[in-house]
């Protein structure tokens, strides 16, 4: 099968790209700048460079590589659109219509949308503290309660997804990720999640202080589950579903978080404070049942086999043998 995967060389795009190229598909990375060597994504890899708001151009590239399915993933981050609100809208939502407009004129036949729980609304009631009941795809989006602008990006995109369903028959998928973590974070998609601070830190022997939120659970998933199951929507025979909610069905407090990489790092240091996070309602546990059933996924990942997987996998593309990431220089930010 060919894919095209805009956003293939992000932070969470890049382990879709090379996932699909594991299962020996042929992927077509279509991102706008080209900072990777495709080498080092496996041997059916190539990349286009391209915008996704360049509707002609991902025409082209679909049609140049007789494109079967997008998995699109390309965004602009949740700070940066919230700082830029014209900009985040448009490359957020304007760019999955492109991508959908491009799907539609050449003949693929699926679009696999990265949505994110950010589609929803605030978590409140059985679904918040101090029960978190997991949340199904019957939840409502906003905008019910604060709406931000990848919020916003995210729903409009998955309307237009089933608008161009409904209209064209090109079979769509959206999948809301829970909060995902993982390596790859760069100066390319700005400062670590806390998750990902709380890894590296202690493998560089830095106290960890996050103020406030330690009685909140949160759904945590490691970034190759979400690699399986985007490669799932791509792959999968689908009936009539086009949501689906991802995550590991797990609330997770960052103390336990903590003790998984205490597991690795017995003298990691975390001063955790108390209470729920200033932003009511974004904490909440992901329903995955109906991804089980229809996309046959399930995460692979415990939290404490995704922790040592980050390690090891942030420890060999650094080449270094003692474990130790760069020092970070910036607090951690839920």
């Amino acid at each position: 099968m060919n894919v095209l995967v805009t956003g293939g060389l992000g932070v969470n795009g890049i382990w879709v790209t090379r996932r699909l190229s594991e299962l020996g598909h042929h992927v077509v990375v279509f991102e706008n700048r080209a900072d990777a060597d495709p080498a080092d994504l496996g041997e059916n890899v190539e990349i286009v460079v391209g915008d996704i708001l360049d509707v002609a151009g991902l025409i082209r590239a679909a049609t140049t590589h007789d494109v079967d399915v997008i998995a699109h993933l390309a965004a602009l981050m949740p700070d940066a659109a919230q700082d830029d609100p014209l900009l985040g809208f448009t490359v957020n939502a304007t760019g999955t219509v492109s991508v959908l407009e491009a799907a539609r004129s050449t003949g693929v036949r699926r679009v696999v949308f990265a949505s994110s729980k950010g589609a929803l609304a605030p978590c409140l009631g059985e679904y918040g503290y101090p029960t978190y009941k997991p949340v199904d795809e019957s939840y409502p989006a906003r905008p019910e309660g604060p709406t931000t602008v990848y919020g916003a990006g995210k729903v409009a995109s998955e309307l237009m997804g089933n608008a161009y369903a409904d209209l064209f028959g090109l079979e769509f998928v959206a999948l809301r990720f829970a909060t995902i973590y993982g390596p790859g974070k760069g100066a390319r998609h700005g400062a670590l999640a806390v998750y990902g601070q709380m890894i590296e830190n202690a493998m560089n022997g830095i106290a960890t202080v996050i103020e406030q939120g330690g009685d909140e659970k949160n759904d945590v998933i490691y970034v190759k589950d979400i690699a399986n199951a985007v490669a799932s929507a791509c792959l999968s025979t689908l009936s009539t579903d086009r949501l689906f909610h991802i995550g590991s069905g797990v609330g997770t407090t960052y103390a336990d978080f903590a003790d998984a990489v205490r597991e690795l790092y017995p003298e990691a240091d975390f001063t955790i404070g108390p209470g729920l996070r200033k932003t009511v309602g974004l904490a909440c546990v992901m329903d995955a049942s109906n991804a089980r059933e229809v996309l046959g996924w399930a995460p692979q990942f415990r939290l404490a086999d995704g922790i040592a997987d980050y390690v090891t996998t942030l420890s060999a593309r650094r080449g270094d043998d003692s474990g130790l990431a760069e020092p970070l220089d910036t607090p951690p930010s839920p």
